[in-house]
Parts: C-alpha cells; structure tokens; sequence
C-alpha cells in the first residue's frame, strides 16, 4: 500500500514541475499552498522520491548559488517525465472511475 503512495507523490511532484522548476522545500510548499494544508509531504519523503525520479530520467537538476555561501538545487521536469506524469495521471483517474462506481453517487 505504502508504493501506491509513493506514485501518488510522484505525480504532484511532477505536475508542480510540469508548471515551473523548483527546489525541494519549493516543491513541498507549493504543493501544501494548492491543497490548503491537506497535503504535507516530509523531508525524509521528499528527497528519496526526487531521486528515484532522478535516476529513471524523469526530471534533473541543476546547482544554483543564492548569496555567497548557500547553494539551492532545482529539478526539471525532462520529457520521459511528462510522458510519465501522463501515464500516472491517466491510471489516477481509471482508478478514481473505478472507485466511484462501487460508492455510486455522492448523497
């Protein structure tokens, strides 16, 4: 169960990415801004899920200096990660078909 979650991450990951490349404390906060607060993701979640997306080529990065000492990493969402967000989008939604047809409509 925990895996499914893992790709359900993976999507918001790369839809924010697909809008803008962005650095991973970036990342978490725009995600936690567009669902209200509903969705926290930790540090400890975030990083090994950015580079498993890594290693598969999905997105990459690059070093950026801010101010004299600190330097941010920004990841990019690369063409083998849009076409995964499009396959992981379109199994989401199979999916969320596939549960509203058991629960039948909303009351």
């Amino acid at each position: 169960m925990a895996k499914k979650s893992f790709y359900k991450i993976e999507m918001l990951f790369l839809k924010v990415l697909e809008q803008e490349d962005c650095y991973g404390y970036q990342l978490t906060q725009s995600i936690q801004d567009i669902t209200n607060g509903q969705i926290k993701i930790a540090e400890g979640t975030m990083y090994p899920i950015l580079y498993k997306l890594q290693d598969k080529g999905y997105i990459s990065d690059r070093q950026v200096k801010v101010g004299k000492r600190q330097t941010r990493v920004y990841y990019h969402l690369e063409p083998a990660g849009k076409e995964y967000l499009s396959q992981l989008t379109h199994d989401y939604y199979q999916m969320i078909d596939a549960i509203q047809s058991v629960l039948g409509p909303r009351v």
